[in-house]
């Protein structure tokens, strides 16, 4: 998946239509707070289908970041099964405002190796 923060397999016990939720925990070492606003993140249904993240589209998956547990709303279009396993993977958060920064990316922090 590429993500910074995967949740751990997530079996499904109730299908979860196109438009339904399901809600997985935080990963490890990871909260609302590490987590709202990131972009790039994706949802694997039994390590096949994949499905980026994006706010709505055919095709994608959106993420609601609560208190205690992360909500996933199924915009894939398919029904997903009972029995299927799901991992959801979180992407980056990226930085705001101005930092003058002319070394890096919008991900990265000038360090040694992004010279």
């Amino acid at each position: 998946m590429g993500d910074l923060a995967v949740t751990p397999a997530t079996t499904i016990t109730t299908a979860v239509a196109p438009a339904g939720t399901l809600t997985v925990s935080y990963p490890t070492g990871s909260t609302q707070a590490s987590l709202t606003g990131s972009i790039g993140g994706s949802v694997s249904i039994n390590n096949n289908d994949t499905f980026p993240q994006a706010a709505s589209g055919a095709g994608t998956v959106a993420f609601t970041f609560g208190a205690s547990n992360i909500t996933i709303t199924n915009n894939s279009g398919i029904t997903w099964q009972v029995g299927d396993i799901l991992r959801a993977g979180f992407g980056k958060v990226p930085r705001n405002g101005s930092y003058n920064l002319v070394i890096g990316t919008t991900f990265d922090t000038a360090k040694a190796g992004n010279l």
